[in-house]
């Protein structure tokens, strides 16, 4: 479910009254990051779902929900784990003579994004010991990763910046959660049907959406 993981990946274990308190918080317009770094997580979110012919993550309203989680809801240490995340990607604007990441345009901001981002989801140099844990799957038979980043969907080795990973995933799944994003980039099935064991994929096949999302 939609919620549920985007409260994992914030730390949080539950949310006093679900969907219609995070829906409150948002709606209520309070910035609970301080300014900067609002402005440098909405910079971030407009370069990994900018708009096409469809919503970015900022015009369905994704920057406003990762801010009421963590603000308000996520625990102090993963609030800190992706503030923190937040700060060296602006430490990459800065560092490539701008005034930082939100300052940039947005072709220069996607160019350094795009390298961080290639870089942060790829394992270290050095994978620390018993930081992973690799299981048989009895009913498959496969590898079955049990890693300590707890709440992210990235699977496989131990990443080189796990914070910027849980950032990311965040910020795709407050996407996903608005109702543009069900709509449009998904095909929406309020009710879902009969169970079919082989569709054909085309260019024009989505993924499908409903309630059972959130």
């Amino acid at each position: 479910m939609l919620m549920q993981h985007l409260l994992a990946l914030a730390g949080v274990s539950v949310l006093p009254g679900g969907a219609e308190a995070l829906a409150a918080a948002v709606e209520g317009g309070t910035r609970q990051l301080n300014p900067a770094h609002y402005a440098l997580l909405v910079a971030v979110a407009d370069t990994i779902i900018p708009k096409t012919d469809t919503s970015g993550a900022v015009e369905v309203g994704a920057p406003q929900v990762v801010d009421a989680v963590l603000g308000s809801w996520a625990s102090p240490a993963r609030r800190a784990e992706l503030t923190a995340a937040l700060d060296r990607i602006d430490a990459l604007g800065k560092a490539s003579g701008g005034g930082g990441f939100a300052s940039l345009s947005p072709a220069k901001r996607f160019e350094l994004l795009a390298a961080h981002d290639a870089a942060a989801l790829n394992p270290p140099a050095v994978v620390p010991v018993d930081s992973t844990t690799v299981l048989a799957d009895p009913q498959q038979g496969k590898a079955e990763q049990k890693s300590s980043q707890s709440g992210s969907l990235i699977q496989g080795a131990q990443l080189a910046d796990p914070a910027y990973a849980k950032l990311k995933e965040l910020i795709v799944v407050a996407f996903y959660f608005s109702e543009s994003a069900l709509t449009h980039d998904l095909r929406y099935e309020h009710s879902p049907g009969e169970w079919k064991p082989s569709i054909p994929v085309t260019p024009d096949t989505r993924a499908e959406g409903g309630v059972a999302l959130l």
